[in-house]
């Protein structure tokens, strides 16, 4: 089976010169190590969408010469998958985790779970997110037998709850939002898996992450996946890069302004990255170099 990778941005705001650190950085190490590439829209927090930003995403792209490789489906937009279209999958995903007890509903507020930071009950992980202490999962527990087989189980969904993952590790997250949306920790590795993608290449801000997809990924029965991280660029205080931040958006107007902003995407993967790494996806940079620029948009 040929090896597959991915960029999966959501349509939050366009692309700045930090996403284009990933994105370039992910398709190098694929056209590198011959794997299909596809790009796969997270969109599944409607209400943070800033309309348009998906066809912006994939227009800038396309400016910078990172072609992708259409994945064939028929819900699929210019050979994109949008994960806004793969709800049903989703809900027997979770439908499975339920079925092995491995999924529980949790009616805790934000509020409650900062006064429990307050009272000292659980701390922030490195991502900022409150560790849930756990208050929702002993009466899930309760229902569980010594052997750990489910005896019973609360199966139908009340207004204003969560689903959670029963994580063996205590880090029970959330997988589907109080309000019906369904979190990225949770689609993510559902999608990675029907798409067969093996490698993934990423930003580091989503180191911590890793152990909850791979728990996931364990809890469903899908593969494990390789998976590599790429330190984020940070402005002058510090902070990462992002529409938070206030990063300027990736201009597509101008060939010359394209070109300088790959070349900064280069050099600081040619600064962060392992030299191993950077010797096998140079030929890849090269090729890439060598492509006519095509401006593709007024300014932004």
């Amino acid at each position: 089976m040929r090896a597959k990778s991915r960029f999966a941005p959501s349509p939050t705001g366009p692309l700045h010169l930090g996403s284009l650190v990933t994105a370039l950085a992910s398709w190098l190490d694929a056209r590198a190590n011959g794997q299909d590439w596809y790009v796969r829209i997270e969109d599944l927090d409607p209400p943070r969408e800033e309309p348009g930003a998906s066809a912006m995403i994939l227009m800038q792209l396309k400016a910078h010469g990172l072609h992708w490789d259409h994945w064939i489906d028929p819900k699929a937009h210019d050979g994109v998958l949008f994960q806004n279209t793969r709800t049903s999958h989703y809900q027997a995903a979770l439908e499975r985790l339920i079925a092995q007890g491995r999924a529980y509903l949790c009616s805790c507020s934000r509020k409650k779970l900062q006064y429990a930071i307050e009272a000292g009950k659980t701390i922030h992980n490195p991502d900022g997110e409150i560790i849930y202490p756990g208050y929702c999962r002993p009466q899930q527990q309760a229902s569980w037998s010594p052997e750990g087989a489910p005896q019973r189980f609360e199966r139908e969904d009340r207004e204003g709850c969560a689903w959670r993952f029963r994580n063996p590790d205590g880090d029970d997250f959330v997988i589907r939002r109080a309000d019906g949306f369904w979190a990225y920790h949770f689609a993510v590795v559902v999608d990675d898996a029907a798409q067969g993608i093996t490698h993934i290449l990423r930003g580091d801000d989503l180191l911590h992450s890793a152990p909850r997809h791979e728990a996931l990924r364990k809890a469903l029965g899908y593969p494990s996946i390789s998976v590599q991280h790429v330190p984020v660029v940070k402005n002058e205080l510090g902070e990462k890069l992002s529409k938070q931040t206030k990063a300027l958006p990736l201009r597509t107007d101008n060939a010359e302004v394209i070109r300088l902003q790959l070349e900064f995407a280069w050099s600081h993967l040619e600064f962060h990255m392992p030299q191993g790494w950077i010797a096998r996806v140079q030929g890849s940079w090269s090729r890439l170099r060598q492509q006519p620029i095509r401006p593709a948009a007024p300014a932004l």
